[in-house]
């Protein structure tokens, strides 16, 4: 059932890879200036969760490549999971660090990253669940595979927000 997305888990896996390492040198141009400690501690919280997305991509599809859709099921479960308790502790980073407090300027979209993220996690535990208990299910499988592409999504929406590309000024006017 699951060799039809068998290339797709081979490129999932390589692309989650790069984006990943990607993803440490934007974090670590985000961090080398002198915002306050909210911004940069907002940044972490940000690539964190991005990351979590990417882990959770990378090894999906990598223990996928086994074919076998238990195994499946089980590394959706398993990393959701994971990504479940990250997103907590990562949320709980950001109020300690008054990211998401009421009067912080980027707070809403801090909340809407975690609801977003706790959502995919959820909606990909269940659906893990679900097709361990029915392992024949073409549709749950391919729901799950659709799951992997929300998570880029999502992964790649922090990873832009991290870099701060739309909020950048425009060039000043060559003389």
């Amino acid at each position: 059932m699951l060799d039809q997305y068998a290339r797709f888990f081979a490129a999932s896996t390589s692309a989650s890879a790069g984006f990943t390492g990607l993803l440490f040198v934007a974090f670590l141009f985000a961090i080398r200036d002198d915002s306050p400690h909210a911004t940069t501690e907002g940044r972490a919280v940000l690539a964190g969760s991005a990351f979590l997305a990417l882990v959770d991509i990378f090894f999906v599809c990598l223990v996928s490549s086994f074919g076998s859709p238990v195994v499946f099921a089980t590394a959706n479960v398993v990393m959701a999971g994971i990504g479940l308790l990250g997103t907590r502790r990562l949320l709980q980073r950001a109020k300690r660090a008054g990211v998401i407090a009421p009067g912080f300027p980027k707070r809403k979209l801090h909340l809407v990253f975690a609801a977003v993220a706790f959502t995919l996690y959820l909606v990909q535990l269940v659906l893990g669940i679900a097709l361990l208990a029915d392992s024949q299910s073409s549709g749950l499988a391919r729901a799950l595979v659709f799951m992997i592409v929300a998570l880029f999504v999502s992964a790649l929406g922090r990873a832009w927000e991290l870099v701060g590309i739309r909020h950048r000024s425009p060039r000043e006017p060559s003389t």
